[in-house]
């Protein structure tokens, strides 16, 4: 497969899965937050952006700006919007490889992208940012072959997903002795529902942590994205990214070494991983993905 159409569906996959991610964690942080949390506007916001990557911002940050900034905002490229773009400029780039299915649904929700979001409506719209990211998931999942095409899709999905959710476990945004605060971070990471199906009591702070760290079952879980992530990587990553990849591994062996009761081990296992996936995906970027630059 061509570098830059494996490049380019690779792109498709992770920027479909920040929409998602992005439209989760601004749903359930700000948009709808928890009273009982206790955070202030500010320091949730400016969390939020340093989780998904987001240049940081001298303007005062609410929930209006966050919302503004976070979702909407094209020239941010954290931001739901500009993620959109991302996916659909990188299909048009792979029509040849892309179902017409896939280009299409990129395509409508590109052109169906709000300028402006009530703060009020903010729900209604990132629901709606969920519904669109999970029919491209399923045109992909349900049309196409398992080959390399699905296996960088996939891979652009699992670095992505695993990236954000390792760095929001490694922030403040989580309190690893609370309860409540591990019961939003299942929320945050489309996991809640999941997490209490079949069990008839409430949220305990190691049992949610030990669910989005460890569980084999779920696709919301590190242990789970890092192992999908490593058996793409198997089958499609280059020797030249081999250091990078073998780093990979090695932070995702340390996952079940982690003790969930420690919140300064948490974090810094949490942390090694989110920087490995990113050390992978920059080198790919780097290595593989880049297009050569005319020699006349």
């Amino acid at each position: 497969m061509l570098s830059r159409l494996a490049g380019s569906v690779f792109h498709v996959g992770s920027a479909v899965e920040r929409a998602d991610v992005v439209a989760r964690m601004l749903d359930v942080y700000v948009a709808r937050p928890d009273p009982a949390s206790g955070h202030e506007d500010a320091a949730v916001s400016a969390a939020l952006r340093s989780v998904l990557g987001a240049v940081p911002s001298t303007r005062r940050q609410d929930r209006t700006t966050s919302i503004d900034s976070l979702a909407l905002d094209r020239h941010e490229p954290a931001s739901i919007a500009h993620a959109v773009g991302v996916a659909r400029d990188h299909a048009r780039r792979a029509r040849e490889v892309v179902s017409t299915e896939l280009w299409d649904c990129l395509d409508v929700t590109r052109s169906r992208m709000p300028r402006k979001v009530a703060v009020d409506r903010a729900h209604e719209f990132l629901g709606w940012v969920r519904e669109r990211s999970a029919l491209a998931v399923g045109v992909v999942e349900g049309d196409a072959s398992r080959d390399q095409v699905w296996e960088f899709f996939t891979l652009g999905r699992s670095l992505l997903r695993c990236g954000l959710t390792a760095r929001l476990l490694g922030s403040s945004l989580v309190d690893a002795s609370s309860s409540s605060s591990w019961q939003t971070a299942l929320r945050a990471c489309g996991a809640g529902e999941a997490f209490r199906r079949g069990r008839d009591h409430g949220t305990e702070a190691e049992d949610a942590a030990h669910f989005l760290l460890h569980d084999q079952h779920s696709p919301r879980s590190l242990a789970f994205l890092a192992a999908r992530a490593d058996d793409c990587l198997t089958d499609v990553a280059p020797d030249c990214v081999a250091d990078e990849v073998d780093a990979f591994r090695a932070a995702r062996s340390s996952l079940g070494r982690v003790d969930v009761a420690a919140p300064a081990d948490l974090r810094a296992v949490a942390d090694r991983l989110a920087g490995a996936v990113g050390a992978v995906v920059a080198a790919l970027d780097a290595r593989v993905f880049a297009v050569a630059a005319p020699t006349h």
